[in-house]
Order: structure tokens, then C-alpha cells, then sequence
């Protein structure tokens, strides 16, 4: 996976050729996502992520997410929520809320990406949910005025409640406060904005 190609670009988005994805972390080049949000009028969905992954193992996350291939179309990008989540999505299910621009660095990467932000009114129960099990351990919801508040700075917990996966079938529910210590740490008025877009243009 680390070995992957991927395209990259420079801090206007201008492509300037492709390379690895380790080289790409290593070296801080910008390069795409794919970002796919699972939401509707009450509640705004998370992955668990592995504790086998690499980067930020068992903290909460984008519903599913990837990086995009440099042989891929933006909208292929969909691919990632078959993947990690086990829905059958096609691009036609998901409304394109646009792309922003995300930088993490941390002692292991330099993470700069261009997203692509989808979101999907998502109105199936848990039993929809198949997990990839070297990518997510669990999936959990928030209510979304409780996610908004939070993620603006107006609270300093949130509230979440979902499942913990196993790959013998099983699944525990989870149900706890968590902090943003829990989460991966991109910019959280990007969440804030994705709330924002669920409840102002998907359920005006």
C-alpha cells in the first residue's frame, strides 16, 4: 500500500507528476483524496480505525476515506467506502460537497492532501456495515447538532454510540464520551463545514 503511485501537485493544485505514497508522506508533497461522509438529519457517522494501522491506530475518523491512485478518477474514489465499510455504493448515491485542503504533520508523516468531499444520506441500520478489518475496528455515530457544537469549540466532549467489529462476526456496542484526543487531528472546522453542508444544502 505504501509502495502505491499516486499523483502530486504543488500548493495551487497544478499536477507536477507522480511518485509514492511514502515518498509523498515523507517529502510533505500535496497530493488527493477521497473523502466520503455518511450522514443524514440526525447523525454524522465514524470509522474506528485498525489498531494494525500504521497512522493514528484505534482513533476516530473520516466515515471512509483513501488516498486516489494515479491511474484513478476522482469519482473512482468511491471504491474506499466498498472497501473499509462494506456498502455498495456508486457515485450517483453521493452528493459532491467539493475540495479542501488538509495538512497533518506529525512525527511519522508530512500529510498534505487535496479532498475530495462527499457526503451519502445514509438511512441504513448497523447491519449494513461489513469492515475491513486492517483498516476499521468499529463504526460510530453522533448526533449532528452535538458534532457541530463540538467540533466549533463549544463543548469539549462529544457524544457517540455504535459498534466494535471482530472478525469472527461478532460486534460490541460502544457507548461513550470522547474528546478530541480520540480523534485523528485534521482541522476540525472542516468537520464543522461538512456538518454545515448536511444540514444547510442535503436537508434545507
Amino acid at each position: 500500500m505504501e509502495q502505491e503511485i499516486i499523483k502530486v501537485f504543488n500548493e495551487k493544485h497544478e499536477y507536477v507528476g507522480t511518485t509514492t505514497r511514502t515518498e509523498a508522506h515523507e517529502k510533505g508533497l500535496w497530493h488527493e483524496t477521497f473523502h466520503c461522509w455518511l450522514a443524514n438529519e440526525e447523525f454524522i457517522y465514524f470509522q474506528i480505525r485498525s489498531s494494525q494501522k500504521k497512522d493514528y491506530p484505534g482513533l476516530l475518523d473520516i466515515t471512509a476515506a483513501g488516498h486516489l491512485l494515479a491511474t484513478e478518477t476522482v469519482e473512482a474514489g468511491i471504491r474506499e467506502v466498498k472497501e473499509e465499510l462494506g456498502l455498495d455504493l456508486n457515485i450517483e448515491e453521493v452528493v459532491r460537497m467539493g475540495m479542501t485542503s488538509c495538512s497533518i504533520v506529525s512525527e511519522k508523516m508530512i500529510d498534505n492532501e487535496f479532498c475530495h468531499v462527499y457526503v451519502n444520506p445514509f438511512e441504513h441500520d448497523w447491519d449494513a456495515f461489513t469492515v475491513q478489518y486492517e483498516e476499521v475496528s468499529g463504526i460510530v455515530r453522533a448526533q449532528l447538532d452535538e458534532a457541530e457544537a463540538f467540533f466549533l469549540g463549544k463543548t469539549v466532549t462529544l457524544n457517540i454510540e455504535g459498534y466494535e467489529f471482530f472478525p469472527d462476526g461478532q460486534r460490541v456496542h460502544l457507548s461513550r464520551p470522547v474528546s478530541a484526543k480520540h480523534f485523528v487531528p485534521y482541522r476540525e472546522q472542516y468537520v464543522a463545514d461538512v456538518i454545515h453542508f448536511v444540514k444547510n444544502k442535503m436537508y434545507k
